[in-house]
């Protein structure tokens, strides 16, 4: 890859298309070759990206480079929308068909699907909605947020939740965009979306488990709870707690071991270090409950759920009910 494709690549935020490269001097049968070779992956017909930087990406870092091709690759005026949005702005996404851009049609260019690209028509008033984020149009991360419940409640809770981690002040500007968009289809599901919300969520796993908690009845907890020992030395921070039975919980994701790992500390030792803390957390007389994954499946989230209303119930008989306060 010579000098001006590698400053071209810099430009474009990391990817090139055919006729650009063919400017800096590369030819047709080094592209074949390159692509061949696992050098380079074709985006869609015309557009590439270097193999070792797009294999560095999250999957919603590798849609993103195909929502700037696809982007790229029109002729009339287009603006990112929906989950593509979602993902520009940074917000997690969860059950979304990323191998599909959306792009909202800003010129006379009609609703189609094609080439792993959905064209939606403007049917309402868009321009307060649109803007330019890192040299993309796209909607604003508001409206990002309120086009992803389309998908599910699940997915929503999860882009909602990420929003507003990052922009409390977002759930005013999603909320006005209720009133203005109540009869559009998937709305009812983007109303709850929004009250399920809580930007103190800090990973999808917890979001995904939340929604659970809702479709079954379950209080719905304190979340990021700070447990301190008896000297006020903080022990750690529980995703759960629920107050009223001295009930902890926690989601236990493969990416959270990962974001807890110290420097040159092994998975493993993570893991033994992660159980002193759950015992300490304990030892005030506390209940506990683990999350992972699979727990939280449509297919075995009802006896998951079954399992905690009771450990809820046993932690409020054996730590709450009866438990003598001695005041100082």
């Amino acid at each position: 890859m010579n000098a001006n494709l590698r400053h071209l690549l810099r430009s474009n935020h990391g990817f090139f298309s055919r006729a650009e490269a063919i400017d800096c001097g590369e030819t047709d049968h080094v592209l074949a070759t390159a692509v061949r070779e696992g050098m380079i992956i074709r985006l869609r017909r015309g557009m590439y990206a270097p193999a070792a930087d797009y294999n560095a990406r999250d999957d919603a870092g590798k849609h993103l480079l195909h929502a700037r091709a696809a982007l790229a690759a029109q002729q009339g005026t287009v603006a990112l929308t929906g989950p593509s949005a979602a993902a520009l702005h940074g917000f997690a996404l969860y059950e979304q068909d990323l191998t599909t851009v959306h792009l909202l049609r800003l010129d006379r260019g009609s609703s189609h699907h094609a080439a792993k690209t959905n064209h939606h028509v403007v049917t309402q008033d868009i321009e307060k909605d649109l803007g330019v984020y890192a040299c993309v149009m796209a909607v604003n991360p508001a409206r990002a947020v309120w086009e992803v419940p389309l998908s599910s409640l699940e997915g929503a809770v999860v882009t909602a939740d990420s929003a507003l981690h990052q922009d409390p002040q977002l759930r005013e500007v999603i909320e006005e965009l209720q009133e203005r968009f109540a009869y559009v289809p998937g709305s009812r599901r983007g109303r709850l979306a929004v009250k399920l919300a809580d930007p103190r969520a800090e990973s999808p796993g917890e979001s995904v488990t939340r929604v659970q908690f809702h479709r079954f009845d379950i209080p719905m907890p304190d979340l990021q709870y700070r447990v301190f020992d008896g000297y006020g030395s903080l022990i750690g921070i529980s995703d759960f707690y629920w107050e009223e039975c001295r009930h902890l919980a926690e989601f236990d994701g493969k990416i959270k071991y990962q974001r807890l790992l110290r420097p040159n500390e092994t998975a493993s030792e993570c893991v033994v270090r992660e159980k002193k803390r759950e015992d300490a957390m304990r030892a005030d007389l506390r209940g506990m409950t683990r999350f992972v994954w699979s727990d939280v499946m449509p297919h075995s989230a009802p006896r998951t759920m079954v399992d905690l209303a009771r450990a809820l119930d046993q932690s409020y008989r054996l730590y709450v009910r009866g438990r003598t306060i001695i005041a100082s």
